[in-house]
């Protein structure tokens, strides 16, 4: 079954808090956190480092200073040491999320904002952009951020990052059923979205038609218990 935990952070995080859990990721981490501008962004980019290794010290039973990512072409982590243990992130706002399954697995979360809908032409699909356009005003904007975050999970998923066209591939959203279509993509995925808070839109793809019926939350301070 995929399942899915979710870390807020609409308090920032104690100077304390945030040093220990800093002590937690690898030097080469740590470097690229000290790197961000703005501590918004390295605290998500933190805690979503640490969420991961929370989740594969609980599963794997692994010591966290044994875990090593690697990362593909495309930039998409693994964890080296083990197969049949997918794993990936998204953060945006006050939300970091990640979803977890032995097979490859794609999350999304998006901060819902005022867009132009020009955005929507140029990136979706035509059949997409026609029903967007067709919705109510006052729906636009929120089935624009349901199809954004299933297509960014897809993506996500496959990991092959924005070498596939965003256009090559669509997403119709009936009655809560999503179906996905793709011409060069004939392998069989599941999607699903969750309402973790009603500015967010979320959605999780893999390979598997099983997903937790819900989000497992999780604050900051209970990252700091990994061994």
């Amino acid at each position: 079954m995929i399942e899915v935990y979710a870390v807020n952070l609409k308090n920032k995080l104690s100077q304390d808090i945030y040093h220990q859990l800093f002590c937690q990721v690898s030097e080469e981490k740590q470097e690229r956190i000290k790197k961000f501008r703005r501590i918004e962004d390295a605290q998500r980019s933190l805690i979503s480092d640490v969420l991961v290794r929370r989740i594969i010290t609980n599963k794997l039973r692994l010591k966290n200073e044994d875990i090593v990512f690697e990362y593909n072409e495309y930039g998409k982590p693994t964890l080296k040491q083990q197969q049949g243990c997918s794993f990936n992130t998204s953060h945006a706002g006050d939300w970091i999320v990640c979803a977890v399954h032995e097979l490859p697995v794609g999350i999304d979360v998006e901060h819902i904002q005022p867009i132009e809908f020009d955005i929507a032409k140029r990136f979706f699909s035509h059949e997409e952009y026609q029903e967007l356009m067709q919705k109510e005003e006052s729906q636009r904007l929120s089935y624009f951020y349901e199809l954004w975050t299933l297509k960014e999970a897809y993506i996500k998923a496959v990991g092959k990052g924005l070498s596939i066209p965003l256009d090559s591939f669509c997403f119709h959203i009936n009655s809560a059923k999503i179906i996905f279509n793709s011409k060069e993509d004939t392998r069989n995925y599941s999607f699903k979205q969750y309402k973790i808070d009603p500015d967010y839109k979320m959605a999780v793809c893999g390979m598997d038609s099983r997903f937790a019926d819900d989000v497992k939350h999780l604050r900051a301070e209970e990252l700091i218990t990994l061994k």
